[in-house]
C-alpha cells in the first residue's frame, strides 16, 4: 500500500508544470485552470510555512532582428509552448510580460531585442505533496481547476525592443553601445563606461518599447533610465514580481495537453497568421493612403475590403480553434480533429490570402514612403503603366509617352529593383535633379516608376525635354484610307508610291460638316473585336473578291497580334502584322485589359462621287479587369473625344454572338452612355455581333439576353430589330494576316474563311446603307459633359456635407441645452465652440432657390440674448445645407441617373446608426437622444421634400446645380473638412463619448 502511494506520488509529480507568470495575482495555493491557462483564485485553506530557496541568478541576451524575422517573441522570452498556444488563441489575457505579443511594429534587420532576467528566489510548499493533495481534495467542491500553484519564482523580467534607423553606420555605433549594456547586465564585466559618441549614437534610436513583469518599468522610454532602474531594483527585493509558477496537478482532473510535435506545428500556423494579421493592421494604421498621395487608390481600396473579409474569417477561425483546444485539453476530443481542420482546404486558402494581402500592403507602404519622399523634394511620381508603356517601347516612344508638355524637362526612370540594388546612384540622380530645379524653378521633375510594367529597364536614366524632338511615327495606310488620330501630338505625314495618307487634326472649335463625314462610334467590351472590325471593314470595301484579298497584302489600319490554331496539327501560332512598336495606342501585353488605349478615328473614303467619308471611332473597351474605376476613366475620355464633333450618325454596340451571358460591366457602361446623352440617341443605336460564324451568322442566345436587358432599362424603347442588327465574322481578316505569316491552311478551312468573307461583306454593305439611308444624325448637346462633371463633383462632397449637417445640429442642440442649463456648464464661450459660428458662410448672396423652413428646428431657437444670433445663424445654415441635399439628390437620381441608391438617404441612415451605437455602448443621456431624434427628423424631412419635387415634376437647371456646387466648395466647414478628423461631441472634454 505504501509502495503504491509512493509510486502514485512520483507519477503525479512528473506532471508538474512550470508556467511563466503573466500576471501578479498568483499565490501559493492558488487554483489554476490549465485548459485555458487562467488563475481561479486562492483556495481557502491553511498550509504550513513555505520553503524559500535563494538563487540570485542573472541573464541578459541581445538578439538582432533580421529581414522576414519569423521567431515567436513569446518563445524568445522562454514562455512555454502550452501557454504560447493559449495566448495565440486568446484563451488567457495578455498581461504583464505577455503583452509583447502585441508589439506594434515589424521585426526586421533594424530591430534589436534586449532580454534581461533576474531570479531572486523561489518559494514552495514543503515536500509533503501527497498530504497537500489529500487536504486539497477534501476542500474542493466544484471547480474547473486542473492544477494548484505549489511554487513561485520571484524576480525581474524585462524585454526591450528597439527600432534603429536604416543607416548602417549609425546602427553599428548603437550595436556597440547595446553590447556594453548587455555585457554589464549579464555580469561579464564590472566596469561600465559610455563615451560621448556612445551617448550621441543611441539618441538616434527611433522607438523603444519595454515589456516587464514590473509595471513601472514599462513606462520608461530611454535606455539610460531603464539601465539605472534595473540597478536600483536589484537592491530592493520588495519590487520583485512573480516570474514562474510551479503547477501541481489535481488528481481528479482530466487535463491533457497537446504533444510537443503537434503543439509546435499548430503554434507555428497560428503565429504566422497572427503576425501577418498584425502587420496588415499596422500598415492600415500607418495611413498608407496619405503616403501614396492619391496614387494606387483602387488597389488600396480593394486591399482594405479584402482585409475586412479576412479579419472576420480569422476571428471565426480563432474562436473555433480555441473551443477545440479546450475540448482536447479536457479530454473531450482527440488531437486528430485538429489535424483535419488545419489540413482543410479552407484554412490553407485563408492562410494564403492573408499572406498575399500582407505582401501587397508591404509593397504599397514602401511605395507610399517613396512617393511621399519624392513629393517633399518636388519630384512628381508617375506609374508608367498609366502611360501605357510596355516591352514594345523604345527610348523614343518613352519620351513621347512620358514627356507630355514642354515644361516637363527632366524625368528620372527607374524601378524598385534598381533602387534597391544601387541606392547611392538613385540618391545622386535625385540630388542632381533637385540642384537643377533650384537653378530653374520652371523645371518639372518626374520620377517614372517602371516597377509594374513589362518594359525592361536595365539602368536608371534621365530623359530630357522633347521640345525639339516631338516625333511620332505614322503607320503606312494602303489605298484610300486616312487615319485621323486625335492625341494632341504633332504627327508627320508620310506617303508611299501606292498610298496617300491624309492626316487632319481638328481643334475643339473645328466641327465637321454633316455633308463631309459619317461619324460612327464603336462601343463594347474589351476583346469583343472593335479594332478587328475596323481592319476587316477597310479590306471588305477595298478588295472586290476574296481571291483578290488573298493575292495582296491585307490593309492594316491598326497593328494586330493574335493566336491562331490550324486543324491539321492543332499547333498554335502567334500572328502579328505591322510594327507593334510603332503603335502607341495598342497594348497587347495584358490579358483582360483593353488593347485600345485611347479613342482613335479612322477615315475611309467611300467609292462614290460625292466625297462621303466614313469616320470610324475606335474606343477603349469596357469590362477592363482593372475595375469600374478604369471603365469610368475610359468613358470620360470618350466623352472628351466626341465633344469635338457636332453629331454622331450611329453608335455601334459590339457584342460577341457566342457569349452565354452579358457582362455586368456592359450593362453599367451602357447605362452611363444614356446618362450622358438624352433619350433621342436610342434611335441611332445599332448592334453588331462578332464571332457569328459559330452561331450560323445570327445574334445567338446573347441576342435574347441583350433584348431582355434593354427592356429592363428605364431609358425608353431602344430599337432591336433585324434592320439595326448586323452579324459579322471577321476571322477571314485574321486568315489574311495569317497567310502573311506563312501559316498553311487546309481546303476546308479556306472554304470556311471564304464563306465568312462573303457573309461579312454582305453585312457591311447593309450596315453602311442603313446608316446612310435610315438614320438621322444625332446632334450632340453642348451640356451633356457638364451633367457628368456635376455628378462627379456632387458625389465627392456628399460625405462632407452630411458630416457638416451633423456637427451643426450637434451645436444647435448644445446651445439650446446650455440655455436650459442641462447637466453641464456651457462651453459656447470656448474658442472651439465658436468655430462653427466663425465659419458660418454669410455672403447674403442670391441663392438659386430659397431654402424651405424646417419646422422642428424652430423649437431650438433661444431667447434674445448675446447668443441668440449665433443660434439663428446655425439654424439658417443647417436649413440651407438640407435644401442643397435635396437639390443635389434630385439631380443625381433623375437627371444624371446615378447608378447607385440614394447616397444622401444612406448617409442619414449611417449617421443615425452611428449615434445609436454611441448611446448603446456608453452612458446615454438626454443630449444623445436629442441628436438621434434630430437626425431622424432631418431624414424624414429630406424624404418628404424629394417626393414633393417628384410630384411637381420640377427640373434642375444645370447652371443652378453648378452654382450650388460652387457655394458648397466655398463653404468653410466643407472646404476644410477632413474625413479622418476626430468627431466632436456635446460633452466638455470633446472625446468620442456619449453626448
Amino acid at each position: 500500500m505504501l509502495r503504491q502511494s509512493i509510486q502514485r506520488t512520483q507519477d503525479i509529480s512528473q506532471l508538474t508544470i512550470k508556467r511563466t507568470a503573466i500576471d501578479s495575482y498568483g499565490r501559493l495555493g492558488s487554483l489554476y485552470d490549465g485548459c485555458q491557462d487562467q488563475l481561479l483564485g486562492i483556495l481557502d485553506i491553511t498550509f504550513e510555512r513555505s520553503l524559500i530557496q535563494l538563487y540570485d541568478k542573472t541573464q541578459c541576451i541581445l538578439e538582432k532582428g533580421e529581414k522576414n524575422y519569423k521567431r515567436n517573441l513569446l518563445e524568445l522570452i522562454n514562455i512555454d509552448e502550452q501557454l504560447r498556444l493559449s495566448l495565440l488563441l486568446n484563451l488567457t489575457s495578455k498581461t504583464g510580460i505577455a503583452t509583447i505579443i502585441d508589439y506594434p511594429y515589424i521585426i526586421n534587420e533594424y530591430t534589436r531585442i534586449l532580454h534581461y532576467s533576474y531570479i531572486h528566489q523561489e518559494e514552495r510548499f514543503p515536500d509533503e505533496i501527497e498530504k497537500i493533495r489529500e487536504r486539497l481534495e477534501s476542500c474542493l467542491i466544484k471547480t474547473n481547476a486542473t492544477h494548484i500553484i505549489t511554487g513561485i519564482s520571484w524576480g525581474i523580467d524585462i524585454v526591450i525592443i528597439l527600432q534603429l534607423p536604416s543607416d548602417d553606420n549609425i546602427v553599428s555605433m548603437i550595436d556597440i553601445v547595446l553590447e556594453k549594456y548587455r555585457a554589464y547586465l549579464n555580469g561579464d564585466c564590472n566596469d561600465f563606461k559610455l563615451t560621448r559618441d556612445d551617448v550621441n549614437s543611441y539618441k538616434h534610436i527611433i522607438d523603444t518599447k519595454v515589456y516587464s513583469n514590473i509595471p513601472a518599468i514599462t513606462e520608461m522610454t530611454t535606455l539610460h533610465n531603464i539601465f539605472h532602474s534595473i540597478s536600483h531594483l536589484k537592491t530592493d527585493n520588495t519590487q520583485y514580481q512573480q516570474l514562474y509558477y510551479i503547477l501541481y496537478p489535481i488528481s481528479n482532473s482530466s487535463y491533457k495537453y497537446l504533444d510537443s510535435i503537434k503543439n509546435i506545428r499548430f503554434e507555428q500556423y497560428l503565429y504566422e497568421l497572427s503576425t501577418s494579421m498584425k502587420i496588415i493592421e499596422i500598415y492600415f494604421n500607418k495611413d498608407i493612403l496619405n503616403l501614396l498621395c492619391g496614387h494606387f487608390k483602387e488597389r488600396f481600396s480593394n486591399a482594405y475590403k479584402q482585409w475586412l473579409n479576412l479579419k472576420n474569417e480569422y476571428i471565426n477561425l480563432i474562436e473555433r480553434l480555441s473551443k477545440l483546444v479546450i475540448e482536447i485539453r479536457c479530454g473531450q476530443k482527440h488531437t486528430s480533429t485538429l489535424d483535419r481542420i488545419l489540413n482543410h482546404a479552407a484554412q490553407i486558402i485563408l492562410k494564403n490570402n492573408i499572406f498575399d494581402l500582407c505582401e501587397d500592403l508591404t509593397d504599397l507602404y514602401n511605395k507610399g514612403y517613396l512617393i511621399t519622399n519624392l513629393n517633399h523634394q518636388n519630384i512628381q511620381y508617375c506609374n508608367v503603366i498609366e502611360r501605357k508603356i510596355d516591352k514594345n517601347d523604345n527610348e523614343d516612344t518613352l519620351k513621347h509617352k512620358l514627356i507630355i508638355d514642354e515644361h516637363i524637362d527632366r524625368i528620372l526612370c527607374s524601378n524598385d529593383l534598381l533602387n534597391k540594388n544601387n541606392p547611392i546612384k538613385f540618391k545622386k540622380l535625385c540630388n542632381n535633379l533637385i540642384d537643377e530645379f533650384k537653378n530653374n524653378i520652371k523645371l518639372h521633375l518626374i520620377y517614372a516608376d517602371f516597377s509594374y510594367c513589362t518594359y525592361e529597364l536595365h539602368d536608371m536614366i534621365i530623359l530630357s525635354s522633347i521640345k525639339n524632338d516631338n516625333k511620332q511615327k505614322n503607320k503606312l495606310i494602303y489605298k484610300e484610307i486616312s487615319s485621323f488620330i486625335d492625341n494632341n501630338n504633332n504627327n508627320n505625314t508620310s506617303t508611299s508610291p501606292r498610298t496617300r495618307t491624309h492626316i487632319y487634326i481638328p481643334s475643339p472649335s473645328s466641327k465637321l460638316s454633316i455633308t463631309e463625314t459619317i461619324n460612327i462610334l464603336l462601343l463594347g467590351e474589351t476583346g469583343v473585336g472593335k479594332s478587328t472590325f475596323i481592319n476587316a471593314l477597310v479590306n471588305y470595301l477595298t478588295f472586290k473578291t476574296f481571291d483578290k484579298a488573298q493575292s495582296e497584302k491585307p490593309i492594316v489600319a491598326i497593328p494586330v497580334s493574335f493566336s491562331i490554331t490550324t486543324d491539321d496539327n492543332l499547333q498554335e501560332y502567334k500572328v502579328k502584322l505591322d510594327d507593334l512598336n510603332k503603335s502607341t495606342n495598342e497594348n497587347f501585353q495584358y490579358h483582360g485589359q483593353t488593347i485600345t488605349q485611347y479613342c482613335q478615328s479612322h477615315i475611309y473614303y467611300l467609292h462614290n462621287n460625292d466625297g462621303t467619308k466614313l469616320r470610324i471611332i475606335d474606343t477603349p473597351g469596357f469590362g477592363d479587369i482593372r475595375g469600374i474605376e478604369q471603365d469610368n476613366l475610359n468613358m470620360q475620355h470618350i466623352i472628351r473625344y466626341i465633344k469635338n464633333f457636332n453629331y454622331l450618325n450611329a453608335i455601334c454596340i459590339f457584342v460577341k454572338s457566342n457569349e452565354s451571358r452579358l457582362n455586368i460591366f456592359f450593362r453599367s457602361c451602357f447605362i452611363q452612355l444614356f446618362n450622358l446623352l438624352d433619350s433621342n440617341i436610342r434611335h441611332n443605336i445599332i448592334f453588331c455581333f462578332t464571332n457569328s460564324r459559330s452561331t450560323f451568322y445570327t445574334s445567338g442566345h446573347i441576342g435574347l439576353l441583350l433584348k431582355k436587358m434593354l427592356t429592363s432599362l428605364s431609358i425608353g424603347d431602344v430599337p432591336f430589330k433585324k434592320e439595326n442588327t448586323f452579324c459579322f465574322d471577321n476571322e477571314s481578316f485574321r486568315y489574311l494576316v495569317a497567310l502573311q505569316n506563312k501559316i498553311q491552311f487546309n481546303d476546308y478551312e479556306k472554304q470556311e474563311y471564304k464563306k465568312s468573307w462573303s457573309n461579312s461583306v454582305h453585312e457591311i454593305n447593309r450596315f453602311i446603307r442603313y446608316i446612310r439611308k435610315k438614320l438621322i444624325p444625332y446632334y450632340i448637346p453642348n451640356e451633356f459633359e457638364s451633367i457628368r462633371s456635376a455628378e462627379i463633383e456632387i458625389v465627392q462632397i456628399i460625405h462632407p456635407i452630411l458630416e457638416t449637417i451633423r456637427n451643426i445640429l450637434r451645436k444647435i442642440i448644445r446651445s439650446k441645452m446650455n440655455q436650459l442649463k442641462v447637466t453641464f456648464e456651457s462651453d459656447l464661450n470656448d474658442n472651439h465652440s465658436y468655430k462653427i459660428e466663425n465659419n458660418i458662410y454669410h455672403s447674403n448672396q442670391h441663392y438659386p432657390h430659397q431654402p424651405i423652413r424646417i419646422d422642428f428646428l424652430e423649437d431650438y431657437k433661444i431667447l434674445k440674448n448675446s447668443l441668440s444670433q449665433i443660434q439663428d445663424n446655425m439654424i439658417e445654415q443647417l436649413t440651407l445645407l438640407c435644401h442643397v441635399n435635396v437639390e443635389f439628390a434630385y439631380f443625381l437620381l433623375n437627371i444624371a441617373h446615378y447608378s447607385q441608391n440614394d447616397p444622401f438617404l444612406n448617409g442619414f441612415i449611417r449617421m443615425i446608426d452611428e449615434e445609436n451605437i454611441i448611446c448603446e455602448n456608453r452612458n446615454r443621456n438626454y443630449m444623445n437622444l436629442q441628436l438621434v431624434e434630430g437626425l431622424k427628423k432631418l431624414a424624414n424631412n429630406y424624404q418628404q421634400r424629394i417626393e414633393i419635387i417628384k410630384t411637381k415634376l420640377e427640373q434642375n437647371i444645370l447652371s443652378d446645380i453648378y452654382q450650388w456646387i460652387k457655394y458648397m466648395h466655398e463653404y468653410p466647414l466643407i472646404s476644410e473638412y477632413v474625413i479622418d478628423s476626430p468627431r466632436e461631441n456635446l460633452t466638455n472634454d470633446n472625446k468620442i463619448t456619449s453626448i
